[in-house]
């Protein structure tokens, strides 16, 4: 696919319209061939082909009016996009005043470029852009020589001063893109607990220049996204453990978290307490959970509401791994905390989790009135075929729990008749497999099966690493199996 035809397939519904609206105030006689090429590169997309469309516009086998007709197409989208999106950025608008600056410079118009011209540093001191403020002073100072009304001298020193701003800001952006490429890179980080540590310090004398950056709250903060979001997407929870430790402290010693970081303090403390939770120290990740719960309280509730569902998922997690009657208790407290925000995904987020967690006290009936109410839930209803058809097939392990196979029976088939599409889908097999098992081991009670029956049953249950679809299992079948089997072979 070439730069025009991808170009085109990018634009938006309003962008196309607009092109369109562009090329219809031109009046040509005879055909546009600029807009069929258009038309067939938009509808074609990556089945776009050069021989077909050219035969179509052109008669012989010359290309050159093609290629000529290509590059003003493309040109004509570029100036449409340029104005089209002029105000809709700051970089845009400013890069319109310099471009204007630019006309009437070159027609000699000092007056008019001038006001071009201060209208772009107005811009550009407001947004602090500093790479284009550099511009706007050198434009100054050009300007000077030609005109007694400017003072190169005040621009030569507001170049400096901007240049010294711009010369840290270029530091940060180095230093992070070099942490970052690094923390990639490296593959000493999980065995060194150091490690991570020693690169950050590292990095930032080679690329910070002086030791300012240690003392810079926004270069600080800065680093401290770089940094998580790289632990977090390769889920390497232990250095993000011992990274949030030592950068929370860090911020307490220098005293930089305050009204207006708070949000900051919050998510630091909400990675900190998945990760220990990740790492099985459900002590001090309640620890954190609790320290979480008195900060959302602070400066008159801040962001109570854009954390209070992080504190409660954080105590449901912790006790899920160590009290059940707790964990459940911190569905209920949420649930009454989040009554007033009428928001669907909390309720399936709770209802899903007490189902589970009373599935596990062996209250298979109270696990089962929490999936039916499950089912009328707004969430529920927009979700994929695939995460449905899980739900039920956990309904139906309590369902085969609770041992009355009549019962059993009749919902299993309701099941089969409502999810006969995603049961025949090949990324759904694991799932109706499971349920075929079911259905055995509901109907031949004592395992009085085939043996052809029973090697598939043991196969499925075989402990083996990386089942692809187990993860999003509301109810992990090979487990549930397992311990099926365990019980059969002890009688």
């Amino acid at each position: 696919m070439d730069i025009l035809n991808q170009v085109i397939t990018s634009l938006t519904k309003e962008e196309v319209r607009y092109f369109k609206l562009y090329l219809n105030r031109i009046s040509l006689s005879g055909d546009r061939k600029d807009e069929y090429l258009f038309d067939y590169m938009r509808k074609s997309g990556e089945a776009y082909k050069e021989e077909f469309i050219f035969k179509k516009l052109y008669t012989g086998t010359d290309k050159n009016s093609f290629y000529r007709l290509k590059n003003r197409l493309l040109e004509d989208l570029g100036s449409n996009l340029t104005n089209m999106h002029t105000d809709k950025s700051d970089t845009n608008y400013l890069l319109l005043q310099l471009s204007l600056y630019q006309i009437f410079v070159t027609r000699n118009n000092q007056k008019v470029a001038m006001f071009y011209l201060k209208r772009a540093e107005r811009k550009a001191l407001a947004t602090e852009n500093f790479e284009l403020l550099d511009i706007i002073y050198s434009s100054y100072i050009k300007l000077s020589n030609n005109t007694a009304e400017i003072s190169p001298e005040e621009y030569i020193r507001k170049q400096i001063e901007n240049a010294e701003k711009l010369n840290r800001i270029r530091a940060i952006d180095q230093t992070l893109a070099a942490v970052s490429y690094r923390l990639k890179t490296t593959q000493t980080f999980e065995r060194k607990p150091t490690a991570v540590l020693q690169m950050l310090e590292t990095t930032i004398k080679e690329f910070g220049g002086d030791a300012s950056l240690r003392k810079s709250k926004s270069f600080q903060t800065r680093l401290y996204r770089v940094v998580s979001q790289q632990f977090l997407q390769t889920h390497n929870y232990k250095q993000l453990e011992r990274y949030m430790v030592i950068t929370i402290q860090a911020f307490e010693d220098e005293g930089w978290f305050d009204k207006n970081n708070h949000d900051t303090k919050l998510q630091m403390m909400v990675y900190l307490a998945n990760a220990l939770f990740k790492n099985e120290k459900y002590t001090e990740s309640l620890d954190v959970a609790k320290q979480l719960g008195i900060e959302i309280q602070a400066y008159q509730q801040l962001h109570y509401a854009k954390y209070v569902f992080y504190y409660y998922n954080t105590l449901y997690i912790n006790y899920a791994a160590t009290n059940i009657t707790n964990a459940i208790k911190a569905l209920d407290d949420l649930d009454k905390v989040m009554k007033h925000l009428k928001n669907s995904y909390y309720e399936q987020f709770i209802l899903l989790n007490k189902a589970t967690l009373l599935f596990e006290q062996k209250k298979f009936n109270d696990a089962i009135k929490q999936l039916i109410r499950l089912y009328v839930n707004d969430s529920y209803k927009n979700a994929s075929d695939s995460f449905k058809l899980k739900v039920v097939v956990a309904e139906m392990i309590m369902e085969h729990e609770l041992g009355d196979i009549n019962s059993f029976n009749k919902r299993l088939g309701q099941v089969r008749k409502d999810f006969t599409t995603p049961l025949n889908q090949r990324q759904n097999g694991r799932d109706k497999q499971f349920l075929k098992i079911l259905e055995i081991m509901s109907n031949n009670p004592g395992w009085k099966t085939t043996q052809k029956d029973i090697k598939m049953i043991q196969k499925f249950a075989e402990n083996t690493l990386g089942v692809e679809g187990e993860e999003s299992e509301l109810l992990n079948y090979r487990n549930w199996l397992n311990n099926k089997l365990k019980v059969s072979e002890s009688k």
